[in-house]
C-alpha cells in the first residue's frame, strides 16, 4: 500500500479514536451530572406524602451506562464497517493504478519494437536473412499486442456477454496446437512438455480451453527461470476430466494464493517489478473456468514451484 493510502487509513483512524474520545468524555459529564442531581435531591426536604417517587442514582446510572454501551457497540459496528469498505477501495485504487502501469509498459514495449524494426527495414542495404529476422521479429510483437489487446477485452467482457459453444473437441490436439505456438513465441526460452492421453474426447468451447491453457503457460513462463521445465498434462476420469500446469519458479506464497486470482493483482510493487504481465491472467482463467462450470485452484510443488490444476465437468 502506498503512502497515499496509509495516510487515507491512518486519518480515518485518528477520526475514529478522536469520535471515540469524545462519546467518552461526554459520558463522564453525564455521569457526574446525574452524581450532582443526587447530591441536590438528597440536600432538599423531604418529600411531600403522595410525591411520586424518582429513580434511584444507581438505576438512572445504569440506564445511561446501558444506553450508552447500546449506541457504542453501534458506533463499532458502523466505523468497523466503514474501515473495511474505505480499505477495500483503497486497494482496489491501488491495484487499478499497478494495472495501468504494466499495461502502459506492456503496450509501450511491443510498439516500440515494432516501430524499431519498419524503420530498419527501410534500409536499402539489408540482406535478405536479416530483412526475414526483422520481419518475423515485427510479427511476434504484432502477436503479443494482440494478446494483451485480448485480454484486456476478455476482462472487460462481463459474464452475460459471454456465450459458450459447446461442441465435440480432443482437447489433447489443441493443447498440442497451443504449446507448439507458445514454444515459437512467448515460451521460446523455456522447455514445454505436454503429457497425457493420445486423445482426449469431450464437449466444451475450444475457444475457451485455448484461452485457459494459453493464460496459465504464459503466467508460468513468467516465473519460472530460462531453461527450466514447465509441464502440462491432460488426464481424464469421471466425471470429467483435469489439465494441470506446473512450473519450477519460486512458488506462491500462502498469504498471496487467494489474491492471486483477483483483477489486475500483482505480486510486490509495480516500479519494482522485473516480470511483465497486467494482472488479468489469472482472473481471466479463473472466470472462464467457472463459466465452464469447472474449478481451479494453486498448490505447491516440491521441491519448488507452483501446480496449477483446472477440473472441468464432461457435457
Amino acid at each position: 500500500m502506498n503512502g497515499v493510502n496509509r495516510r487515507t487509513l491512518w486519518l480515518f483512524l485518528g477520526l475514529t479514536v478522536y469520535i471515540l474520545a469524545q462519546f467518552t468524555w461526554w459520558a463522564v459529564l453525564l455521569l457526574r451530572l446525574n452524581a450532582r442531581v443526587d447530591e441536590l435531591s438528597a440536600a432538599l426536604p423531604d418529600a411531600e406524602a403522595g410525591r411520586p417517587a424518582t429513580a434511584t442514582s444507581s438505576t438512572r446510572t445504569t440506564m445511561v451506562l446501558g444506553e450508552a454501551g447500546v449506541f457504542l457497540l453501534l458506533l463499532l459496528i458502523v466505523v468497523w464497517l466503514t474501515y473495511r469498505a474505505v480499505r477495500r477501495d483503497l486497494r482496489l485504487a491501488e491495484t487499478q493504478r499497478n494495472f495501468l502501469l504494466a499495461v502502459t509498459h506492456e503496450l509501450r514495449t511491443p510498439i516500440a519494437a515494432i516501430k524499431l524494426q519498419l524503420q530498419t527495414l527501410e534500409r536499402p542495404d539489408l540482406s535478405s536473412e536479416h530483412r526475414r529476422a526483422l520481419q518475423e521479429t515485427a510479427g511476434e510483437e504484432a502477436d503479443r499486442l494482440t494478446l494483451l489487446t485480448d485480454k484486456v477485452l476478455q476482462a472487460a467482457m462481463g459474464d452475460e456477454s459471454l456465450t459458450l459453444v459447446r461442441e465435440p473437441l480432443d482437447v489433447m490436439g489443441l493443447a498440442r496446437g497451443v504449446i507448439e505456438r507458445a514454444q515459437a513465441s512467448f515460451a521460446k526460452h523455456h522447455i514445454l512438455q505436454l503429457e497425457g492421453p493420445a486423445q482426449l474426447e469431450t464437449r466444451t468451447d475450444g475457444h475457451v480451453i485455448r484461452s485457459i491453457l494459453e493464460n496459465l503457460v504464459e503466467n508460468a513462463t513468467k516465473y519460472a527461470p530460462q531453461s527450466s521445465v514447465i509441464e502440462v498434462r491432460m488426464e481424464t476420469g469421471d466425471p470429467g476430466w483435469r489439465l494441470t500446469v506446473s512450473d519450477q519458479g519460486p512458488g506462491i506464497a500462502h498469504e498471496e494464493k487467494k489474491r492471486i486470482f483477483e483483477r489486475f493483482y500483482r505480486v510486490g510493487r509495480e516500479e519494482t517489478r522485473e516480470q511483465r504481465g497486467t494482472g488479468l491472467g489469472l482472473y481471466i482463467v479463473k472466470r472462464l473456468v467457472m463459466r465452464c462450470g469447472g474449478t481451479v485452484e494453486v498448490r505447491d510443488r516440491v521441491p519448488h514451484g507452483a501446480i496449477f490444476t483446472v477440473e472441468f465437468p464432461h457435457h
